[in-house]
């Protein structure tokens, strides 16, 4: 883990939330106020590059036992043997990429995903066939996004597809720009970006935050990545728009990856799981419940059933 320098009292609070103490606790064993200590806690956060008690915990927790690792230990090299046990799902997301570790959660994020289908049920409005075939290209940009597939974008770029969305779909231009910024092909996501900035007054325009988006997502993969950075990092923070805020988090775990700044790379994965699984719980809420509870294995065919019996029995 990259080293970082912390105040001693940021140490101690550091320690007190990793043994899973409170707010109200931590004030209290180390003699502070409360609103003191939120304060304190505000700059513990903003110093390591996590946005609450969990994140900074589990930052520590994986600072000690890197710390705690033997000196001699090296990871395998690909295909060297089996990987050791990955505790937390930021590790999988490090080890493999987002889509991978999300799986069947990845579709309670993102664009057209899973609460938006809700949505449209609730309120007893159909999905037509347009609606059917832009929704499955949208999640296929999405997917490209969390797989951190960027040669998919510059395929779309290429041909011409992308320029296309400007008129009809300029929300899923902005996810293929954001995708060619991360992937490195700057000249094409830079035209693109300029395209989208231009439009973003017309009637069929982009909003303020999809454009602030993309100057955040340029920036942390430009020059004056720390400033770009933070705009990302508070754009993921949003409230009011949950579907920006999901794609600017998975940028920001692109982001950190690309600087190999794992520890923020990390707690970002983290974090997106946690917006998952409260997307989930948005949805039961909803009286939704997309995945399978309490499921029994079914039985066979009873064609299926009859010829096992009869193999059974010719064999005994």
């Amino acid at each position: 883990m990259k080293s970082t320098t912390l105040e001693a009292k940021h140490e101690r609070m550091l320690e007190l939330l990793a043994e899973g103490a409170s707010a109200r606790e931590v004030a209290k064993k180390m003699g502070y106020s409360e609103g003191t200590t939120r304060v304190y806690l505000h700059n513990l956060y903003k110093a390591i590059g996590v946005r609450n008690k969990t994140e900074a915990a589990i930052w520590q927790l994986s600072r000690t036992h890197a710390a705690a690792a033997p000196p001699d230990v090296v990871e395998p090299a690909a295909g060297a043997g089996p990987a050791a046990t990955r505790e937390t799902f930021g590790d999988m997301a490090l080890a493999e990429d987002l889509y991978c570790a999300l799986g069947v959660m990845s579709t309670f994020l993102g664009p057209y995903g899973h609460v938006w289908e809700a949505g449209l049920r609730l309120k007893g409005q159909p999905i037509d066939e347009k609606m059917v075939t832009r929704r499955a290209q949208t999640r296929l940009l999405w997917r490209a996004l969390l797989k951190g597939d960027f040669g998919y974008a510059k395929t779309l770029n290429d041909e011409g597809i992308a320029e296309r969305m400007l008129l009809d779909q300029p929300s899923d231009a902005v996810l293929v720009a954001c995708v060619l910024m991360i992937g490195g092909f700057s000249a094409a996501a830079q035209k693109l970006a300029a395209q989208l900035q231009h439009r973003r007054r017309s009637s069929i325009g982009i909003s303020q935050r999809e454009s602030n988006l993309l100057a955040a997502v340029e920036g942390a993969m430009g020059a004056n990545a720390d400033a770009g950075l933070a705009a990302l990092h508070h754009a993921a923070e949003a409230a009011n728009a949950p579907i920006l805020r999901q794609i600017a988090m998975v940028c920001l775990f692109h982001a950190y990856r690309a600087r190999k700044d794992s520890p923020r790379a990390h707690g970002t994965a983290n974090a997106i799981w946690s917006e998952a699984e409260k997307t989930r719980q948005q949805l039961e809420a909803m009286g939704v419940r997309p995945l399978a509870r309490d499921a029994v294995l079914p039985h066979p065919t009873r064609s299926g059933a009859k010829a096992a019996n009869r193999e059974k029995a010719t064999a005994g």
